[in-house]
């Protein structure tokens, strides 16, 4: 038994009858039946012990004993942590993430032939003017060409820019065309703003079918610049307002609708061939252009007569 003097700072004394209490033997006999290498190991520090005998130093023999215990307490929380970890997870046990696919409604594209523009009317789809005749008319300036042709283009296409172009789109600067030519052209907000106060178009009825008569002029005014229409429309868009507003066709019909981008769609036919109200076209006589719509013409916002001369052109 250990026995400590009344002086706590002497070394402590060990019976030595009482050292093979403490023999690493007895001590693995109290681990149980398995065998290991960690009880090989134990069994050697034991015989070790065994071997030194009764001249062997008691401090020595606790501090192989203290060892021993620390050495046995380290291989079994060894192994117990090592045992008690799971085994990792075969693929086929793992839940697999599903793809998040968005409903149908938010992945449809946006028509932007469908996006309302505050400089544009709201028909779209091809809807035609309420009224080709009174929506609006030529004032006093001598741009009946580009009247005609946009008038029988709101009838044939649509009253919309939207539809009688392949696409208009809205940017900061203004807008960007594209016609059915594949003519393309950017248009600013200040040239949309002059095209207005150039065209001098009278309203009368329809403010919103006024408003797409003067994009489309406007429209006709960038392309005439950009072809230096005349020989001089080039030297400002102002210039090629002017160009458009001072009598066109000098060289036979059809300019407008050119500037429109409906080259594709012109055919030339004779005036009687509008005795079939299905076609939209126009007429030149005697210095005017008339648009001729479901085989009547248009005078200055009216419905006229069965046109009965002149050089006339289809849209087909």
């Amino acid at each position: 038994m250990l026995s400590i003097s009344q002086n706590r700072f002497a070394q402590p004394v060990v019976d030595p009858c009482q050292v093979s209490a403490y023999s690493a033997p007895a001590s693995l006999e109290t681990v149980g039946p398995h065998t290991s290498s960690t009880e090989t190991q134990a069994a050697r520090l034991g015989a070790k012990s065994e071997g030194a005998g009764d001249n062997a130093d008691p401090a020595a023999l606790m501090g192989r004993l203290v060892n021993l215990f620390m050495t046995l307490f380290s291989q079994l929380q060894s192994l117990l942590l090592t045992g008690g970890l799971p085994s990792a997870p075969k693929s086929s046990d793992i839940a697999l993430t599903q793809p998040h696919v968005l409903p149908t409604h938010a992945r449809t594209r946006v028509n932007k032939r469908s996006e309302p523009l505050s400089e544009l009317s709201t028909k779209r789809n091809g809807a035609k003017p309420d009224n080709i005749w009174n929506g609006f008319r030529q004032g006093k300036n001598g741009n009946c060409v580009t009247i005609s042709a946009i008038k029988a283009a709101m009838m044939k296409f649509g009253q919309s820019p939207m539809d009688i172009y392949t696409s208009v789109e809205k940017v900061a600067e203004g807008y960007n065309v594209v016609m059915r030519d594949g003519f393309e052209l950017k248009l600013t907000h200040a040239e949309l703003n002059s095209a207005v106060r150039g065209s001098n178009f009278v309203g009368l009825n329809d403010p919103e079918m006024l408003k797409d008569a003067h994009f489309l002029f406007a429209c006709s005014a960038k392309r005439a610049q950009i072809e230096n229409n005349d020989g001089w429309a080039r030297r400002s868009f102002n210039a090629a307002i002017r160009s458009l507003n001072d009598g066109e066709d000098e060289w036979g019909p059809g300019e407008g609708f050119k500037r429109l981008g409906l080259k594709d769609y012109m055919r030339h036919v004779s005036v009687r061939a509008f005795a079939d109200k299905s076609l939209i076209g126009m007429v030149n006589r005697r210095g005017h252009s008339v648009a001729v719509v479901g085989g009547s013409e248009e005078i200055f916002g009216r419905k006229g007569g069965r046109p009965t001369n002149g050089q006339a052109i289809a849209l087909i």
